[in-house]
């Protein structure tokens, strides 16, 4: 196959219709023109535009393999197609080949995003891009290619499921702790939020209250609110050999921390911590299969001079369009763009193949 490169003869401009930042919504209409700028006559096969939205999923580890379970590096990988439409603005794929004249060519293109599109995300073991491509295709020599990513947001209305994200949600556990054969009384330790579905910009008021009955002081209450990126593979590849694994990758990514400080033996304690949800990305469980984005609360209690951890867990779902009769969105102050501009961001210039 011939391989691809830039030349000083041909410059391609692609121009999304009013939206100069090229960040739309799943469901939205897309319309735009493409500008070749040529400085001499090039005869190709065709002008070609290729659309793609995809999730991509790929790391490493050393994994038992073999009678001896011996570990050896396999690949994990996945892709998901939403968006996958390809076509000739001039030419086409069996042609004989046409001439392009050396001056300014523009080309109108649109298409609809899928409504059920996830949103733009990157990873580190993975990411959901959406990219235009235009090729000139020259199978007797390199062809010439131009990409311009775009964003995709999800609607994300938090009042689709609302009977369940509106409601108070409650994580609690007990610990005891041995001086011998004895065991003392119980330390109990409840956290709890009004509701579990919130959009940017409003307050997260998380409510702890321990009830401390043992002689054990509590050290530290750890409070982290962080994000979960979750990539699941298709894939698993050891030396030629590519079997069918469903494995999970997790990573967490700190977006506020919190610490209680001492809680003294034989005392109950009640603290209230509140947390602004800034302008993240949503919550994306369900339009992808291979990359999950969810929230929490994560609790960590940590008694005195004992190796004993409690850990509580409060899911938190993050929307676009919060519960109705909540607070002011994010929205109105400018989070939302903020949000979508720094997805824009994180990827400003054109992704490796998948391949790479």
């Amino acid at each position: 196959m011939p391989k691809e490169k830039t030349s000083k003869h041909v410059k391609c401009d692609i121009i999304f219709d009013n939206n100069s930042s090229g960040i739309f919504t799943a469901g939205d209409h897309v319309a735009g023109t493409i500008e070749l700028h040529l400085t001499k006559i090039k005869k190709v096969r065709g002008v070609c535009l290729l659309i793609s939205g995809y999730s991509s999923v790929f790391w490493e580890a050393k994994v038992p393999d073999g009678p001896k379970n011996k570990k050896v590096k396999a690949q994990f990988k996945g892709r998901e197609d939403f968006i996958k439409q390809k076509l000739y603005l001039a030419g086409s794929e069996n042609g004989a080949g046409i001439q392009l004249p050396p001056n300014a060519i523009r080309y109108k293109f649109d298409f609809a995003i899928p409504p059920s599109a996830p949103t733009s995300m990157e990873g580190k073991y993975g990411h959901v891009r959406y990219l235009l491509q235009v090729t000139l295709e020259r199978p007797w020599k390199f062809d010439h290619k131009f990409q311009k990513p775009f964003t995709v947001t999800c609607e994300a209305d938090l009042n689709k499921n609302n009977e369940v994200l509106c409601i108070p949600t409650k994580a609690e556990d007990m610990l005891t702790f041995y001086c011998g054969f004895c065991r003392s009384r119980p330390l109990m330790v409840s956290a709890t939020t009004l509701k579990s579905g919130y959009a940017p910009g409003e307050t997260i008021e998380l409510e702890l209250f321990v009830q401390n009955s043992s002689k054990v002081a509590v050290s530290e209450i750890e409070i982290k609110f962080r994000k979960v990126l979750t990539f699941t593979s298709q894939t698993r590849t050891i030396g030629q050999t590519q079997i069918p694994a469903e494995e999970k990758n997790i990573q967490h990514e700190v977006l506020e921390v919190r610490k209680i400080p001492t809680i003294e033996g034989e005392n109950d304690a009640r603290f209230v911590e509140n947390f602004v949800v800034g302008p993240v990305p949503s919550s994306e469980t369900t339009h992808s299969r291979i990359v999950h984005v969810s929230y929490e609360l994560a609790i960590v209690v940590k008694p005195q001079a004992s190796t004993k951890r409690m850990k509580l867990t409060i899911p938190i779902t993050i929307g676009k369009i919060p519960l109705a009769g909540s607070a002011m969105p994010y929205s109105v102050s400018g989070g939302i763009q903020k949000l979508t501009s720094s997805l824009a961001a994180q990827d400003c210039s054109a992704p490796p193949a998948y391949e790479e």
